[in-house]
């Protein structure tokens, strides 16, 4: 028997009813399937459900129901444990949800034989610190899959900001804002900022400025081994910080400096072929241009 938690899309009907179904196949497989309080699939099928730290704490693996946003929540759940996770699409296409609405049984299946692979994805550490110590009442998730950005209000001016690897100051940016961003997270906000599409499972960090207030400034592409300062140059004071594209209610101040690394622990995404990242860029990509 397997502990095997569920995580829907809570604004989509059909993400919970297909999450339903599932529950009801696990359970009638002989497995334990956990629901966290904050999902709305188990208070509409008043269903048990248990705190998101019980949720971490307890599952052998995860699955997403939903699109690219929902599989981000549910790797939150996952990181501490590197607990694997299924993303089951339902919706647009996704990189992060590997498996069709219509496949999900089989894949199911194979996943409760144990007959799947693992693909192991690059996550960020990112934590503010002031003064040489860090801040701990930010609110603000320290691992990212995707990125970490900081941008600024929309009353805001531009952020002045200065990045410094591996203790060597580098370049100083006046931009609307900065993502520092996964390989995962290359075909998310930072590909939409303008930086380069990399292969999800590369090893690189990419820093990417969002409208940068001058004609020659790309994204710097680093190896992983560096550590990353982002110091924030600015008075601005309702610049805002989101991880994965959830916004936090951080409030950043000139003399903070943001530091990111590349973090010890992995996503690992159960996944049932080597080539998924290259199909789903074919057809999001090339065939719908």
């Amino acid at each position: 028997m397997k502990n095997i938690g569920i995580v829907s899309n809570n604004e989509k009907q059909e993400a919970i009813e297909i999450a339903k179904e599932i529950y009801d196949y696990l359970v009638k497989k002989g497995n334990n399937v956990l629901l966290v309080e904050t999902d709305k699939m188990p208070e509409n099928y008043c269903l048990p459900s248990v705190s998101e730290e019980e949720f971490s704490a307890k599952n052998d693996l995860i699955i997403a129901i939903g699109g690219d946003g929902t599989f981000l929540r549910a790797s939150k759940y996952s990181f501490k444990r590197e607990i694997p996770i299924l993303g089951i699409n339902v919706g647009s296409l996704g990189f992060l949800t590997v498996v069709d609405a219509c496949n999900m049984y089989n894949a199911i299946d194979k996943v409760l034989r144990d007959t799947y692979e693992i693909e192991e994805r690059m996550l960020l550490e990112g934590k503010f610190f002031k003064n040489d110590k860090v801040l701990e009442n930010t609110g603000l998730p320290y691992l990212a899959l995707n990125e970490f950005a900081i941008t600024r209000s929309t009353i805001g001016k531009i952020i002045k900001f200065e990045i410094i690897v591996s203790g060597i100051s580098i370049k100083n940016i006046a931009a609307d804002g900065i993502i520092i961003s996964t390989p995962t997270g290359s075909t998310a906000y930072s590909l939409s900022a303008g930086g380069p599409i990399v292969e999800p499972k590369s090893e690189i960090i990419i820093i990417t400025p969002i409208c940068p207030h001058t004609l020659l400034s790309r994204s710097i592409i680093l190896s992983p081994d560096n550590k990353i300062e982002i110091v924030i140059n600015s008075r601005n004071k309702k610049d805002s910080a989101s991880v994965d594209g959830k916004t936090m209610p951080v409030s950043i101040r000139p003399d903070y400096i943001f530091k990111v690394k590349k973090s010890k622990l992995k996503l690992k995404l159960i996944t049932f072929s080597k080539d998924i990242f290259f199909k789903v860029f074919k057809e999001k990509f090339i065939e719908r241009i």
